[in-house]
């Protein structure tokens, strides 16, 4: 038997040798990043509603004692002033513009509907491989589309996540120059300084702050961590085998006797590459 033509080529892997882990990981970090930008986006708008629909990020503070019936002249001799003789005076403050806290409240929202939209999409799509049986076929065709998205939408979210806590930070050291404001948390004092009533509140402004100090990161991090597996599905050709194609010519051994004027037959060996990875 003489080979002719050997070559390689790469085919669709069976679904059944593709891991589930590979879909479900990234349906995981999308329910994590829609989850985590609609807890953005409604932290900060509460937060607004809190210091009267102002631009709180970023914003310069007037503080004031308070007006108690107790001499301007005992208030000055008192040692022990705390944060509770002190307000924000609302229209001495100077805030923010409006479009920068519309810009980091709707900015998650959009992401959580566009993340929406993908996750639906991804869904629909197999776990990989050829994908027989899914509601859309050849899953692996939107592994690429999806990195880009990722990485787009992490982009978005890195900028939006450090201004907003940028923002956090220069509205916290307003709080420097009142008494005991280096000692307190800033969500403490948010929440005693709020322009409005927040007694009863589901979500009161301290833990507003704790979550849109904290959950734009997590945000970032589920794109990042979603971006690096598509990545590496890439590099590691998860939905496909690489396979071994040998054109050769018919053993006589496996054929009998050939008859003289018999045209010369062909056999085609299709062998699987020895080293291809079990993913």
């Amino acid at each position: 038997m003489a080979v002719l033509l050997s070559y390689h080529r790469l085919i669709e892997k069976d679904s059944r040798n593709v891991n589930y882990c590979w879909k479900a990981s990234i349906i995981a970090a999308l329910v994590v990043a829609i989850g985590s930008s609609l807890v953005v986006s409604f932290s900060m708008a509460s937060l607004s509603e809190s210091f009267n629909e102002h631009c709180f990020m970023n914003a310069t503070l007037f503080m004031e004692r308070r007006k108690t019936d107790t001499s301007q002249e005992e208030l000055e001799g008192e040692a022990n002033l705390t944060y509770k003789n002190y307000s924000i005076n609302e229209h001495k403050s100077s805030w923010s513009s409006h479009e920068f806290c519309e810009y980091l409240t709707y900015t998650p929202l959009v992401h959580a509907l566009a993340g929406v939209i993908w996750l639906a999409l991804f869904t629909m799509h197999g776990h990989g491989g050829k994908g027989i049986g899914s509601i859309i076929p050849k899953p692996w065709r939107i592994v690429f589309p999806s990195l880009i998205f990722f990485v787009v939408c992490l982009v978005s979210a890195t900028v939006s996540a450090s201004r907003s806590s940028e923002g956090l930070n220069g509205l916290c050291r307003q709080f420097d120059q009142i008494p005991d404001g280096i000692k307190l948390e800033c969500g403490t004092l948010l929440a005693f300084y709020s322009l409005q009533d927040v007694r009863g509140e589901l979500i009161p402004p301290d833990r507003n702050y704790y979550l849109l100090a904290s959950f734009p990161w997590l945000w970032v991090t589920s794109y990042a961590c979603a971006a690096v597996i598509l990545a590496l599905r890439i590099l590691l050709v998860v939905d496909f085998q690489l396979i071994r194609v040998i054109i050769s010519t018919v053993d006589p051994s496996r054929t009998g006797d050939l008859q003289e004027n018999q045209p010369q037959s062909y056999e085609l060996v299709i062998e699987t590459a020895s080293n291809e990875a079990a993913l």
